[in-house]
């Protein structure tokens, strides 16, 4: 990965990080002379107005809707066991506690995926689909404006939604993987992927750049992570050793491939590129796929 791109990845888990984190300032907000509940919501603020100044469909502005829903749970849990238990006490301070409790596991297990740069949902979690699929159906209806061909925006789209659905198969697939190595491997593909993904809907004309590698690069990696997997679980062999290496060794490759790709659509250049996905489909294909 090169440091442009580690950085942004970086910048990305850093900003994330800082929205869970901001549902800590429901504590000393508390402090101030209003409600629990409400001083639990004013919390709310900071990651809504990340989301805002994020772009929509990056990693960070999805994290900040998380961030968003567990202050929710948070103002929700606070208010309903302090109406509950006004009159009792003890109940009331070990509900508070066991509250405190929740939201830092909650929020503990939140932190370390934000910071290995993986999607995190809480429990239930509904915000991220409610805001998605209106901005899914902005986000089209805006987009196809910009192309003068219906065929090509209708190419367009059908390829964005491919491209999405190979992300969350992929991710899955990636998520069994025991080998440590390949699955960090897989983290940087997914990144590449997303950020490309960010990239084709800022720019939806560059889709003509990236078409031959979206036609062909999204689906093989699925069916190389699948086919690893698949041997991963059968009895080891050393036929299915030497196939595994092979297998990883082809992943790198195409990682490698998608990274060009990303990088030379952000630079706005197209020499080679097509040259490049040629012979890394030269390179698949003689590894069996």
């Amino acid at each position: 990965m090169s440091e442009v791109q580690l950085e942004q990845n970086q910048e990305e888990r850093k900003w994330a990080r800082r929205a869970h984190l901001s549902t800590i300032l429901t504590y000393p907000m508390a402090l101030l002379p209003f409600p629990f509940f409400i001083s639990s919501l004013g919390a709310m603020v900071y990651p809504f107005v990340l989301w805002l100044s994020r772009n929509k469909s990056s990693y960070s502005a999805k994290q900040s809707l998380e961030a968003i829903y567990l202050q929710a749970l948070l103002s929700l849990g606070f208010f309903g066991f302090g109406t509950k238990f006004s009159n009792d006490r003890v109940l009331l301070v070990f509900s508070y506690v066991l509250m405190a409790f929740i939201h830092v596991v909650f929020l503990g297990i939140a932190i370390y995926r934000t910071t290995i740069g993986k999607a995190h949902h809480y429990p239930f979690s509904f915000f991220p689909f409610l805001f998605s699929s209106n901005q899914t159906k902005e986000n089209w209806n805006e987009l196809k404006k910009k192309f003068e061909d219906k065929v090509e925006f209708s190419d367009y789209k059908s390829q964005m939604e491919k491209l999405d659905g190979f992300r969350i198969t992929t991710e899955k697939e990636s998520k069994l993987l025991k080998d440590l190595n390949l699955q960090g491997l897989c983290n940087e593909y997914l990144h590449s992927l997303s950020d490309l993904r960010v990239k084709l809907a800022e720019d939806p004309l560059s889709f003509r750049k990236a078409k031959q590698f979206l036609n062909y690069f999204p689906e093989t990696v699925f069916k190389i992570l699948n086919q690893y997997n698949q041997l991963s679980s059968e009895v080891n062999s050393p036929e299915s050793e030497k196939r595994k290496t092979e297998l990883s060794s082809l992943l790198s490759e195409v990682i490698k491939t998608t990274e060009q790709v990303r990088n030379k659509l952000k630079a706005d250049e197209t020499l080679n590129l097509d040259v490049e996905i040629t012979a890394m489909k030269k390179n698949i294909e003689f590894g069996g796929y």
